[in-house]
Order: C-alpha cells, then structure tokens, then sequence
C-alpha cells in the first residue's frame, strides 16, 4: 500500500489517511434505511413509540432475510 511505503516520509498525513479512507463513501446503506423506515413510519402511524418502530423494522429486516415467516 503507498501509505506504509511512505509512512515515513509523511507520518501524519499517513495517520490521516488511515483514519478517513476506510470511511464508505456512498450514502446507499443510510438511503435504503431511510426508505424502508419511511414505508414503516407513515402519515396514519406518525405516533409509533420509537420502540415500536424500531421492533418493526427489525421484524421486517428478519421476513426479508428469512429468519422468521
């Protein structure tokens, strides 16, 4: 990897790189989260207790997984 070939010559940047470029740099995981959450949490279900909501997101991720039927 060119960051350990030239570690020594820039240490900090070197650190920095290490730390950042891992970081996934698309937003698709969170948007499909968001999507799924939006069909969960509607207009007519706006008042579900945040427990709620999230016990149904996990049912829900569970189906489409087929752990549960």
């Amino acid at each position: 990897m060119w960051w350990q070939a030239h570690y020594n010559e820039f240490p900090v940047l070197c650190n920095i790189a290490r730390d950042f470029l891992p970081i996934q740099a698309t937003s698709v995981a969170s948007e499909q989260a968001f999507s799924v959450a939006g069909n969960t949490i509607t207009k007519t279900r706006n008042r579900l207790l945040p427990e709620t909501a999230r016990a149904c997101l996990c049912v829900k991720s569970w189906m489409d997984k087929g752990l549960i039927e």
